[in-house]
């Protein structure tokens, strides 16, 4: 066998080099992954934990209150009162939104503060020193209710996200790898209705996402103490509205594509921007406001705070009434779009 040598060897590896960096550059989604999406993800990060965010303990006062707690202790740099009464008191302090509660009581300044914790030991210090030279001295009793724990906060959204990732590659892809190999079409000869057999596919991932999500929470209810402060019920329905959301985008996602590096752009398109921006791991508010509308418009945040509304804040269905319609918006809308633009070849 003859082996090239001296400038043939050389030309010749060099234009096999030259193959394979243009058979990367003519795949845009390759590309893309390669260095859009890490340019992307670092504007995204960046935007939420760079920019500038006031450093302020929020305390609650009661409406009727708020004028008499103003004057002994006004807004500042470092301190701000918001009016709030009732079930808003109690949702607030257990999302974290606020510090504590300032009471007047007798003409006393009460500080309702979990002093145990890092930000509640800064409240207290930051009341007192505000009020040091009234009299009398601020009181401190234990808040109606404390903020959860990071589990608390973490577990549903990574339910909403194993719900988005299932119906995505279990529905969406499978659609997609179906069509690669040729067995949609063939499908589609048989006499089974064509709805029918788009709808398999979505009940065969109705089996197996059940079985996930519990597995999921079973596990952050048995080491973390996750647990469920609202109705079950209502979880449940923010849960299946969720995935009628979810696969209705993925009937969609899947409608089109012809190619597997298509199929696997689409659905990372699809999951990845998501799960960065709508607050999965971290609270999505602390994007620029700006993008608040279109962050709290996606549907995966629409889950996440719909699922955490109800676990971590108790809340009920009139709360989550808004989310939940409009994650039945996203499904019966991307679904019909998929539904009408479906090709099964």
């Amino acid at each position: 066998m003859n082996r090239l040598r001296g400038t043939a060897r050389v030309r010749a590896l060099f234009l096999l080099s030259r193959a394979h960096v243009l058979e990367f550059v003519r795949e845009p989604g390759v590309v893309f992954w390669a260095f859009g999406f890490p340019i992307l993800l670092s504007w995204a990060l960046g935007l939420a934990f760079l920019s500038p965010h006031p450093v302020r303990a929020v305390f609650l006062v009661e409406p009727s209150d708020s004028a008499a707690v103003r004057a002994r202790l006004p807004d500042s740099a470092l301190v701000s009162l918001r009016a709030a009464k009732g079930t808003e008191v109690l949702r607030l302090l257990r999302r974290g939104e606020a510090s504590g509660q300032i009471l007047l009581k007798d003409g006393s300044l009460v500080l309702r503060a979990d002093t145990t914790s890092q930000e509640g030991a800064t409240a207290r210090i930051l009341v007192e020193r505000a009020t040091l030279a009234a009299a009398p001295p601020v009181r401190l009793e234990p808040p109606a209710a404390t903020a959860g724990g990071y589990a608390d906060f973490l577990f549903p959204g990574m339910l909403a996200l194993g719900l988005l990732n299932g119906c995505a590659w279990g529905i969406g892809f499978g659609l997609m790898d179906l069509r690669l190999r040729k067995l949609l079409r063939l499908f589609a000869a048989t006499p089974l209705p064509r709805l029918d057999i788009l709808l398999s596919v979505a009940f065969a991932r109705a089996v197996t996402l059940p079985v996930e999500s519990l597995l999921l929470w079973g596990f952050g209810a048995l080491v973390f103490g996750v647990s469920i402060h609202g109705s079950v019920a209502t979880f449940l329905l923010c849960a299946a509205s969720s995935v009628a959301a979810f696969a209705g985008i993925a009937f969609l996602a899947a409608s089109r594509a012809e190619q597997s590096q298509a199929a696997y752009g689409i659905i990372n398109a699809l999951t990845i921007p998501m799960t960065i921006c709508s607050g999965v791991f971290f609270a999505w508010t602390r994007f620029p406001h700006w993008l608040h509308p279109v962050v709290g418009a996606l549907p995966l945040t629409l889950a996440v705070d719909a699922l955490r509304a109800v676990s971590s804040e108790g809340a009920g269905l009139v709360q989550v009434l808004p989310r939940i319609a409009g994650l039945w918006a996203w499904g019966l809308v991307c679904g019909a779009l998929g539904l009408r633009w479906f090709r099964w070849r």
